[in-house]
């Protein structure tokens, strides 16, 4: 009998320790599986994340290529009107000279001009009505 008593401890042992064995199993198949749904998710966000950074960049990337076609226009721009902007920038005093000459040319005539009035009235022929005295 203390066999078959021994054997029931041992038994009763066993099922106690299986009990708590499969408690701490299924404990942590409940972790695992906690932790395996968020990285689900965070894999899931981070591909999100990454599919949204691939839209911006591909847009970033259309917004320089436009910007650099703008920038070469400009550039373009720049060397077309260089050399009329040199002639005018070479030219400018001399053309500034040269209008002061025509400014100062054009109130000495307006002076002549004036003063030829005045004087001049003498030295012109007026129409006389004949007479017949």
């Amino acid at each position: 009998t203390m066999i078959i008593e021994d054997l029931n401890d041992e038994i009763k042992n066993g099922m106690k320790g299986e009990e708590v064995a499969q408690l701490d199993y299924e404990q942590q198949m409940a972790t695992a599986q906690k932790l395996h749904d968020e990285l689900v998710a965070k894999k899931l966000s981070l591909e999100n994340a990454i599919a949204k950074r691939s839209e911006e960049r591909g847009d970033e990337t259309a917004d320089k290529e436009a910007n650099e076609k703008d920038l070469q226009g400009e550039h373009d721009y720049k060397k077309n009107i260089t050399p009329d902007c040199d002639w005018i920038i070479g030219a400018f005093y001399k053309r500034a000279d040269a209008r002061k000459a025509e400014m100062e040319g054009l109130a000495g005539a307006k002076e002549f001009l004036a003063g030829a009035e005045t004087e001049g009235s003498a030295l012109l022929a007026t129409k006389q009505s004949p007479s017949f005295d």
